[in-house]
């Protein structure tokens, strides 16, 4: 398998952490993500960031 598609760059982890949030990725794309987070802690963190959002956004609409 080439190195690009193993290792995803940023701008393309944070597309699929996006994507993630409205439907459910692909075993390899939820893989690669992974294997990225890992190692970079601004996806890391922008990751913890759109979910916090959507959590918040829930909570907002149930009241």
């Amino acid at each position: 398998m080439p190195r690009h598609r193993l290792f995803p760059t940023c701008r393309e982890t944070q597309s699929l952490l996006s994507e993630a949030q409205d439907r459910r990725l692909s075993p390899l794309h939820r893989a690669r993500v992974r294997v990225h987070l890992w190692t970079c802690t601004a996806c890391t963190r922008f990751s913890q960031h759109i979910h916090f959002l959507r959590d918040a956004m829930q909570r907002l609409g149930k009241d």
